[in-house]
């Protein structure tokens, strides 16, 4: 898989299984490049861009909830047509699509979800490293900082005043959350999900939540970020995509 802002789809031949990779907010099927790789031949993949993402800021300002998920039952009515089993992969706003999906389409058989943002706790570090990435000045070192921007799609805007067409997208991002969370005891695909304990965005409070309001199995990162996975901690979802996947 090339490390561009694009979607990455390989249909095999004669494939009973499909394996959608859902993004989060703002950003890029990159957050998978680890992934994608371990998923077999004869599986097909698919690492699907949202609307709106993966291009300009005011691109992402007019896109909306609403054009995200009929981007995502686009994806998997596709699937369908030539696939019998759907797995999805999500990765944060991802995760929460892929729990909708699963809830209503029988043919999604499991979930393999990164930092679900049941509960949302963004920490003050991500203000400075927002405005490295906004400056493009990140020193070679900052490996966190670099990992965000490789994870951050959006094409960068001079004026900051369009920026402010974002806020009613991540109003559209808390309505999403407050709706998959009424509903997570309904859930009753396998899923597993694995939680940064050092997330910038999401509250740990959500693995409370998750264990004590779903049936899926929750796994901590402790050393892991929302964008950022350390070294054993990355070996370690790995082995256990391997393990999802067979």
């Amino acid at each position: 898989m090339q490390n561009k802002h694009v979607e990455y789809k390989r249909i095999a031949d004669g494939a009973r299984v499909a394996v959608l990779c859902i993004h989060g907010i703002l950003g890029t099927p990159n957050h998978f490049r680890e992934l994608i790789p371990l998923i077999p031949e004869e599986y097909s993949v698919y690492a699907m861009v949202t609307a709106g993402h993966c291009a300009s800021v005011n691109d992402f300002s007019k896109s909306s909830l609403k054009m995200w998920e009929e981007s995502v039952q686009k994806a998997i009515d596709e699937l369908l047509l030539t696939h019998e089993e759907i797995y999805i992969v999500g990765h944060s706003m991802g995760t929460l699509f892929a729990i909708e999906q699963a809830m209503k389409e029988p043919r999604v058989k499991r979930l393999f979800c990164l930092s679900i943002p049941i509960k949302v706790g963004f920490r003050l570090r991500m203000i400075p490293m927002a405005l490295k990435i906004y400056t493009k000045k990140i020193k070679d070192d900052d490996i966190i900082t670099l990992t965000i921007r490789e994870c951050y799609g959006c094409v960068d805007s001079k004026n900051i005043f369009l920026y402010l067409g974002w806020i009613p997208r991540f109003l559209d991002l808390f309505k999403k959350i407050r709706e998959t969370r009424k509903k997570l005891d309904k859930l009753e695909t396998p899923c597993v999900a694995y939680q940064s304990s050092l997330d910038e965005m999401v509250s740990p409070r959500s693995i409370k939540i998750l264990k004590r309001e779903s049936k899926m199995r929750v796994e901590t990162l402790e050393k892991s970020t929302h964008f950022y996975y350390e070294p054993t901690e990355l070996d370690f979802l790995k082995r256990e995509f391997i393990k999802f996947l067979s």
